[in-house]
């Protein structure tokens, strides 16, 4: 006993340390979160078809390579169904009438088969198709959960999916079923740790107690690995051993998006809830979230379940706490406060264990602005409203504290540093301070391209102040410069005089009329405005309320200037939402409702062949036949060559 529990602490401090150093996720921090006994080999990247280039734990742990088994056979027999929907003829419109056509009466051969030919069509750059096949596998589980169920078929559908391109198709539903024939098949044991292939899957069985039945549970981490030995795909997955003796695999709510997101890591944990059971946790990082996403599901009812109160998500980043009385944990949720400057706030969530669920807290706490150097420079924007020097001394000052986490802000300060110094007319020092900059820059980042703007302004002909904050504006998202701040000040420090034209004192400064016009308003006198080509769409106005000078002040856009409005899309598109009330919520009503409000809103405009598409399978998915045929048919005469002409055509037979 001793032995084991030395092992599986060696365990967890060697997932921790390579968590650590390899820093894959958000903010640098660690996921590996409340992990008791997760061997190494568990510690992975568990998605769809997950492209390498992804985060994950995988990208650097070979898999074992597969012994002679035979390889996922291409020419598997389908089963043949007499009424196969020939696909070269959905390239056209219908040839016989609405009246010909009936709902499609589909079997496990000819589903599958449409299935396939869904999946071969898939390429990367195909939303659309990407989104129909997501619509046709929830029609599917609604539908025909369990299909396929030929073994040949679903083979042959497994084969295709694995052949897709990678982060492209959810292979779960078909997968997990393959893998529960094969435990069928291979009776392992669930007491103790170990792999076994079945015909270039890798099954990793992993003991678990998740109904209390003592070696009858696990945890089962699903590897494909194709000839070159570099995994397409992972999965993960509870598994029972039923009072019947059959292998079990269930399929489990959905936890994550299944395009664009990958698995940072996955545990067995206890001590949650104080029941005794192991759980197991997810935390899923989604493309442009400076969260984690953090699931934890628990076997309740003969099936995997979320144990995260519904309609909630927890959102982390750093490492989840347990707390003390082993009833739930806290976590730290970020919110970017000031993307410019990189400044993060957080707040600390606790979720406790109450009525069968993870719950958060009624009211939750307020963010707080984190202690770091671009929090610091944030708080003291705007920093080009200050005279020079007091901006610089600022700045100084608050770098001065900068530890190696504060470089991508520190670098930020050394280039408004630069740019402070040239409008303070120590354009030298500025140049020199960027030229110092320069040697140490990563060619492509952010600093890079401000450096390099930087220089080529400044060697540019006629290079003024001005000119050079444009350039930095325009460098990079984000710029560390703004021409509109730079001209307030500008224009406050150095007021334009009223014995010479506007134009002459614009140039100097190196701006260019592009656009001029006179603001009246009653009781004010006139002034003119204008629109700079250095200053995006704002517009300034120079009111002569000084005997000699002008006041300038930033100004709405004069009436007759405005940009003409955007014209309306002649076609209605469907919102995420209603995707997501089927694909999430498998609620169709609500999806017909989602769009029936868009369509209210512009009456007399269509909607889109994918609205159209997704009204016509949400009232098949409510058995609303009578409505949904003609739905499916107007679609494929209006549309015959579009993925949703084409899957509208497989939903109907002609009689």
């Amino acid at each position: 006993m001793m032995r084991r529990q030395r092992l599986l602490v060696w365990l967890a401090i060697s997932i921790f340390g390579l968590m650590f150093v390899l820093g894959w996720l958000p903010l640098g921090a660690q996921d590996a979160v409340f992990i008791t006994n997760t061997p190494a080999a568990r510690v992975q990247a568990f998605a769809t078809n997950t492209p390498a280039a992804a985060p994950l734990f995988a990208t650097n742990t070979p898999a074992a390579q597969p012994t002679a088994a035979p390889v996922l056979s291409t020419s598997a027999p389908l089963l043949l169904a007499t009424n196969t929907p020939q696909f070269d003829r959905m390239n056209t419109a219908p040839d016989a009438p609405i009246g010909r056509y009936a709902l499609r009466r589909w079997d496990d051969s000819s589903l599958t088969l449409t299935w396939i030919e869904q999946v071969r069509r898939i390429t990367a750059d195909s939303p659309d198709r990407i989104m129909a096949l997501r619509l046709f596998q929830q029609e599917i589980a609604s539908r025909f959960a369990g299909t396929p169920r030929n073994a040949a078929n679903r083979e042959s559908l497994l084969q295709a999916m694995l052949d897709a391109p990678a982060g492209t198709v959810d292979i779960r539903p078909v997968i997990r079923p393959y893998v529960e024939a094969a435990l069928n098949q291979l009776q392992p044991l669930f007491d103790f740790d170990s792999t076994i292939t079945y015909k270039n899957l890798n099954i990793t069985i992993t003991p678990a107690n998740l109904d209390g039945r003592a070696g009858q549970d696990a945890v089962i981490y699903i590897a494909y690995a194709p000839d070159n030995g570099s995994p397409a795909f992972r999965d993960v997955a509870m598994s029972v051993i039923d009072t019947q003796g059959i292998y079990r695999v269930p399929q489990s709510d959905v936890p994550y998006p299944i395009i664009g997101t990958s698995v940072y890591s996955s545990a067995l944990v206890d001590n949650l809830n104080g029941d005794s059971l192991n759980e197991l946790s997810l935390t899923v990082g989604v493309m442009g979230d400076i969260n984690g996403h953090f699931y934890v599901y628990g076997w309740r009812g003969n099936q995997a379940v979320n144990l995260v109160e519904p309609n909630k998500q927890v959102l982390y980043a750093g490492t989840p706490r347990p707390l003390s009385d082993g009833l739930g944990f806290t976590v730290d949720e970020f919110k970017l406060e000031d993307a410019a400057w990189g400044c993060y706030s957080s707040r600390a969530v606790t979720w406790r264990w109450q009525n069968n669920f993870f719950r958060p807290p009624a009211t939750l706490p307020d963010f707080t602005p984190r202690n770091t150097l671009a929090c610091r420079l944030s708080a003291a924007e705007p920093l080009y409203a200050m005279p020079a020097a007091d901006a610089l001394r600022a700045i100084g000052n608050l770098t001065a504290q900068a530890t190696p986490d504060d470089a991508d802000a520190a670098g930020r300060a050394a280039i408004m540093a630069a740019m402070l110094n040239v409008l303070d007319g120590k354009a030298d020092v500025g140049i020199q301070q960027i030229a110092g900059l320069s040697t140490g820059t990563q060619p492509g980042t952010w600093l890079d391209e401000q450096v390099q703007a930087f220089k080529q302004a400044a060697a540019a002909p006629n290079s003024t102040p001005l000119t050079l904050c444009a350039a930095l504006q325009n460098a990079s998202e984000y710029g560390a410069c703004d021409v509109n701040a730079v001209l307030s000040r500008l224009f406050t420090e150095q007021p334009f005089s009223r014995d010479l034209p506007i134009e002459d004192q614009t140039a100097r400064l190196g701006l260019t009329v592009i656009n001029e016009a006179t603001i009246k308003q009653v009781g004010k006198v006139d002034r003119p405005a204008y629109l700079f080509d250095l200053s995006g769409d704002q517009w300034w106005s120079f009111a002569p309320l000084g005997k000699d000078q002008y006041t300038a002040a930033a100004v709405d856009t004069p009436a007759g200037f405005e940009a003409p409005p955007e014209a309306l899309p002649a076609v209605l598109t469907p919102p995420q939402t209603a995707y997501d009330a089927l694909l999430v919520r498998n609620d169709p009503a609500e999806a017909i409702n989602i769009l029936d409000t868009i369509q209210r809103s512009r009456s007399g405009t269509p909607m889109d062949s994918a609205g159209r598409f997704l009204r016509a399978l949400s009232l098949d998915l409510l058995g609303d036949r009578r409505t949904a045929q003609p739905a499916y048919y107007e679609l494929w005469s209006d549309d015959p060559t579009s993925v949703w002409g084409q899957l509208a055509a497989a939903h109907l037979e002609r009689r």
